[in-house]
């Protein structure tokens, strides 16, 4: 969303106090981060910065804005940590159905190893051969071997 892009960038250059400090620490053109927090000022419709060739200064309205706009921001930063954090550890529920030879051959001799490498999984299984449906029950993976009548288009 570029309105939080946006936000973000005026909480640097608020928190810098200057475009040449903020666009130095947000490696981008001085010119560019002006520009975009002109075009934030315009679709708020209110002067937030006072900006001299030395300093910039808050105004009321960027005082008002910075306080909100600044916790906006570090609870997006969070928020998207931690989404990161999903990407780089495997969680949650796995819930796989297969027939008691297969679990016994192929899954059991590995399980601890899995387990161990990705303590955050907790597994679920039905070990039976009977037919199950993916999604009404809800499971993630079903194993079946031998020749399996066509289950069609879903």
């Amino acid at each position: 969303m570029l309105i939080l892009d946006d936000m973000a960038l005026f909480v640097a250059v608020a928190r810098a106090g200057s475009f040449t400090q903020a666009a130095q620490s947000l490696e981008m053109p001085k010119s560019t981060l002006s520009a975009r927090i002109s075009r934030l000022e315009q679709r708020m419709g209110l002067p937030l910065l006072k900006r001299s060739t030395r300093k910039v200064e808050l105004r009321e309205a960027g005082r008002l804005y910075f306080n909100r706009a600044d916790a906006l921001v570090s609870e997006a930063g969070l928020l998207h940590e931690q989404l990161g954090h999903l990407l780089r550890e495997p969680q949650g529920l796995l819930r796989l159905s297969v027939p008691v030879d297969f679990a016994h051959e192929f899954i059991a001799p590995y399980l601890g190893e899995f387990c161990e490498r990705f303590p955050l999984i907790q597994l679920s299984f039905d070990v039976t051969p009977r037919k199950v449906n993916l999604i009404s029950e809800r499971f993630d993976v079903a194993i079946r071997a031998g020749k399996q009548p066509d289950s069609g288009p879903v």
